[in-house]
């Protein structure tokens, strides 16, 4: 209760349900310097545990999925990247392939060929959501073979310790359906 003339909001009043469609209702993130490597295989491979959970503050939202890759790829350069939502890709395109690779717009050694890689990736999923009812979202690769890929570093010299670092980040934003 107020004082005459005031009204009160009530929680009701203010719930996500209730914003225009377009808002942003939140945003999370994943990011991630840790510098490792890993064997990636034929069929979907969580990168650099790049995974995070939302949970919906509306029904029927939609979400912004966007995922920023630094890292180095061992010789076999035709890899696939995706993103998934509950474990299924929800970036392909009907032949079930996306490829967001860009090769060499950072500095780096010449001498033994290595070159950082980057991925960018976004896309915008319209989804049944329910509130409070977690949706996990992934940033995954496959390749036609097993195969090495470095996150978070690209080597600069062959054979030698030192690299070149970088960082990588899965965002996901929440918009009102």
């Amino acid at each position: 209760t107020g004082a005459t003339g005031v009204n009160q909001i009530t929680d009701d009043a203010i719930t996500a349900a209730k914003l225009p469609t377009g808002s942003v209702l939140q945003v999370v993130s994943y990011y991630t310097a840790a510098q490792v490597s890993q064997t990636i295989g034929t069929t979907d491979t969580i990168v650099n545990s790049m995974t995070k959970a939302i949970t919906p503050l509306g029904a029927n939202s939609k979400f912004l999925v966007q995922v920023r890759w630094f890292g180095e790829i061992n010789i076999v350069r035709n890899r696939v990247f995706n993103i998934h939502m509950d474990g299924a890709r929800v970036n392909s395109p009907s032949n079930n392939y996306w490829s967001g690779l860009s090769v060499g717009s950072l500095s780096h050694d010449t001498a033994d060929g290595s070159t950082p890689e980057m991925v960018h990736l976004s896309t915008l999923v319209t989804t049944s959501s329910a509130v409070g009812t977690d949706i996990t979202f992934s940033f995954v690769t496959s390749t036609y073979a097993n195969n090495v890929i470095w996150s978070n570093r690209c080597f600069t010299n062959a054979g030698g310790s030192q690299y070149e670092n970088g960082t990588s980040e899965l965002i996901i934003t929440e918009i009102a359906g």
